[in-house]
């Protein structure tokens, strides 16, 4: 197992963060592991011991599917206010002629993904295969909120590539254009396609025949999970700059830095007014 320990480590390290399945199909490419479910499974128990053994950090594996809803709840109003100045953000898009919203196929990639769209200031959306028509509308009134304000609206999706995971692609299309007929949407599927299946020699799976789908099809299947976090990272930036006027966003930054400076200086006082 040393050889896979190592291989793992190396892997998740230049990888990070990453899914499970996500440094299981790093280390399928790069010949550590056979592509069956018992080398999943083997990846899986590996990574568990080596963190906690200590040798792979805990945060750089993530898991979107579970979470910690934990109420936000201060010591006093400084406390209140020093939150504020941390977690304060200026609006990068308010005077931008576009919006841009990302969507994923799975939770497992929320983790993967938001450290872009955080940055960036952008909606990001887990449609979880085939999205119901309550997270549909609600996605659609998203959209139109941006649309009241004059704006285009660029919704991109990353998902699998097989017959389920191109027809829910189709499939939220049409539910979005149906809720907002009169809304400027352009839809864009960033990620999986035959050109990156080839690019990176992703590793593929038979199209499951039993998929009523399968028969429109053409190919093997591969998960969005086969392309490596900084690739996939690295296609949300790039769609996302394409929108953003880049002196615009130097003067935004430039004021959000003078407005945190304000801000933080206020908790300051404040706080040490409680303290005398």
């Amino acid at each position: 197992m040393a050889a896979l320990d190592e291989a793992i480590i190396d892997a998740v390290s230049s990888e990070n963060p990453v899914t499970v399945r996500g440094a299981y199909y790093r280390l399928v490419s790069m010949g550590a592991i056979e592509k069956t479910e018992a080398g999943y499974k083997t990846v899986s128990r590996r990574l568990v011991l080596l963190r906690q053994a200590g040798l792979v950090p805990y945060e750089w594996i993530t898991d979107g599917t579970r979470l910690i809803r934990t109420p936000r709840t201060f010591s006093g109003p400084g406390a209140a206010l020093r939150h504020a100045a941390d977690s304060y953000r200026r609006s990068i898009w308010q005077d931008e002629d576009s919006a841009v919203i990302v969507c994923i196929e799975k939770d497992a990639l929320t983790g993967v993904i938001s450290p872009v769209t955080d940055g960036y200031d952008v909606e990001l959306a887990t449609l979880r295969g085939y999205s119901s028509e309550t997270f549909a509308h609600s996605l659609a009134r998203s959209a139109a909120a941006h649309a009241r304000r004059g704006k285009t609206i660029f919704l991109y999706q990353l998902g699998d590539h097989d017959p389920s995971g191109v027809d829910a692609w189709r499939d939220i299309r049409r539910k979005v254009t149906a809720f907002t007929p009169d809304s400027a949407i352009e839809f864009s599927r960033l990620a999986v396609n035959t050109e990156q299946i080839e690019s990176f020699a992703l590793p593929t799976r038979p199209t499951k025949t039993t998929d009523s789908r399968s028969a429109s099809f053409v190919g093997e299947s591969v998960e969005v999970d086969a392309l490596p976090p900084t690739i996939l990272r690295g296609l949300v930036e790039r769609a996302i700059l394409r929108h953003l006027d880049r002196d615009r966003l130097d003067r935004v930054l430039r004021q959000e830095r003078d407005d945190l400076r304000k801000l933080r200086e206020l908790a300051d006082d404040w706080e040490a007014g409680e303290q005398s």
